[in-house]
């Protein structure tokens, strides 16, 4: 078997590298990220551009169980179409598509707000080349999807990385809120499909997957107690678990 392991925004293709697997893994990087150059400040790139590149990195033939974190869930999502049959079960972690709960009337007014709010704000999406991925909103990202104070307490490699990473990543951000469609945008395969969700994230990220769940029945929605957005490095562990018993339903 074959594991295609997408990452998400502002890590690479290394948030994987812990994922116990019975078969080959594949770990492409996205857009921009390394072993690739960064994308050049001012150039937009868009979660289908994304797309496109994770296609045009894959085996000519063949068959995936797909796994992927947040904006790499995204760009799995628009990916189906192309992949069709190719798909053999599909493990997303907090997938994020922020803009189309604005379409679903079911969404807690909370997580709508916490959409509209960031929508709202003057730079963290309506941003251009000059602010877009700089330190100021490298620190509102991080701390929405953390707490308070994580980007100052991150890392020196960490922090070096999203610096550079930071132009992709705003544009990574700006398209699952301006490009997410709707939920019923992404009807998942009949396949084994597990969505997992995280105790801590935000209110709107968990709207996000409740949102999903409800579309596509035959998922399992799946929470991970004691955990936040960044499970994948946080408590790697807790999804190497996760994933057997969801590779246990194929």
């Amino acid at each position: 078997m074959t594991v295609l392991c997408v990452h998400s925004t502002g890590t690479g293709p290394f948030m994987w590298d812990f994922l116990e697997t019975p078969g080959e893994k594949l770990q492409p990087p996205n857009l921009g990220y390394p072993p690739l150059e960064p994308v050049a400040r001012g150039v937009p790139v868009t979660v289908d551009d994304d797309v496109k590149h994770l296609l045009a990195q894959l085996p000519g033939d063949g068959t995936f169980d797909v796994v992927s974190h947040s904006y790499g869930g995204t760009i799995v999502l628009k990916a189906l179409a192309a992949l069709g049959p190719r798909v053999r079960s599909l493990f997303f972690v907090e997938p994020v598509l922020f803009g189309a709960l604005l379409h679903e009337p079911d969404a807690p007014a909370e997580a709508v707000k916490q959409v509209r709010d960031i929508l709202d704000h003057p730079t963290f999406i309506k941003g251009d080349a000059t602010t877009g991925g700089d330190d100021v909103w490298l620190e509102v990202f991080i701390d929405f999807w953390n707490r308070p104070g994580s980007w100052a307490r991150l890392n020196d490699f960490m922090k070096a990385h999203s610096q550079a990473m930071g132009w992709k990543m705003f544009n990574e951000v700006r398209s699952v809120f301006l490009q997410a469609g709707r939920v019923s945008d992404y009807p998942l395969p009949k396949v084994p499909v597990t969505l997992v969700v995280t105790e801590r994230s935000p209110s709107s990220e968990r709207a996000v997957v409740e949102a999903i769940a409800r579309h596509n029945p035959h998922a399992e929605l799946v929470e991970l107690k004691g955990t936040g957005h960044m499970v994948p490095l946080t408590h790697p562990q807790k999804l190497n678990d996760a994933f057997a018993a969801h590779l246990a339903k194929r």
